[in-house]
């Protein structure tokens, strides 16, 4: 695949910033690029439904799979946010996975197709900028977490929310940022966004660890803002907060959009540094092993 965009310099200063880190310095490619190189990846689908009451409902579908996203999926959710974009209606947004649980990350069947840091750095180009754009809709965006939870990123998912949810309904739900299991780093903009939620220090432990957060942790990490019992009372959580006049709705989220920009800069970074991991030797070590799932 040809890549046409050069490294910009302001990037370029950045990470003269963090010397001894490695990272990809070769052409970013364009977003249409990118789409024609994952839209190889097919399985699953990612759909949307909007109601009368303002509210969507994003479904995550990946039967077999953990509702893992391949590269059609991250097409799906970028043609669902070009909608969202052009919804004047639109107040709530509830993401949630089908099949009884949220999502176990990204399909590990295109990590090992594309294990090489140039295709690793087009994925993430593309969903950084796919969950840039959602986090900044005026619309108050939801995660509900069932099943076995948000692993990788599924969790990177999440911290594009507004806020999120855990069902009391299955002890197992968790979050892991289990990236370091797989020899890599966040690759979806999820580090900069983690660090906004819950801190410098506990997102690098997060990090770090991989560990899986039940509930109870999540709370005191400021990770999750409640616990429901389903996706029905999910849907009433979100309907309550956004129950006020649309057009108010809209410009609180857009106050705090502004109050907090994730810059272009920050996940061109992010991404430059995640992209040497993927296909490296860890990583491969990892995808052998399967253990992205195992404490």
């Amino acid at each position: 695949m040809k890549l046409r965009t050069p490294l910009i310099s302001s990037v370029y200063r950045v990470m003269d910033y963090f010397r001894g880190v490695e990272y990809f310095s070769g052409p970013k490619p364009s977003l249409n690029e990118a789409r024609s190189y994952l839209q190889n990846f097919t399985g699953g689908k990612i759909i949307c439904e909007k109601d009368n009451h303002g509210i969507a409902k994003v479904c995550i579908n990946h039967e077999g799979k953990k509702n893992a996203i391949s590269g059609s999926m991250m097409i799906d959710l970028e043609k669902i946010v070009d909608d969202l974009e052009n919804w004047n209606e639109g107040k709530g947004i509830l993401l949630y996975g089908a099949n009884g649980i949220f999502c176990s990350g990204g399909d590990l069947n295109f990590a090992r197709e594309a294990n090489k840091p140039e295709l690793g750095f087009c994925m993430s180009v593309l969903m950084t900028n796919v969950l840039r754009r959602f986090s900044n809709l005026p619309i108050i965006s939801v995660a509900y977490l069932d099943g076995a939870g948000a692993i990788g990123g599924g969790a990177e998912l999440i911290t594009a929310c507004d806020f999120r949810l855990m069902s009391d309904s299955n002890s197992d739900t968790r979050i892991g940022f289990v990236h370091c299991k797989m020899g890599i780093v966040p690759a979806w903009g999820g580090a900069a966004r983690l660090v906004s939620i819950v801190g410098k220090t506990s997102a690098l432990d997060l990090l770090l660890t991989g560990k899986l957060s039940d509930s109870d942790e999540a709370s005191r990490l400021g990770l999750i803002n409640g616990v429901v019992r389903n996706l029905d009372e999910a849907y009433n959580w979100i309907f309550e907060k956004t129950k006020h006049d649309t057009k108010v709705v809209r410009a609180a989220k857009a106050c705090i959009s502004n109050a907090s920009p994730l810059t272009d800069e920050t996940v061109e970074v992010e991404s430059r540094i995640f992209a040497p991991l993927w296909g490296g030797p860890a990583n491969n070590i990892a995808l052998r092993r399967n253990i992205k799932h195992k404490t």
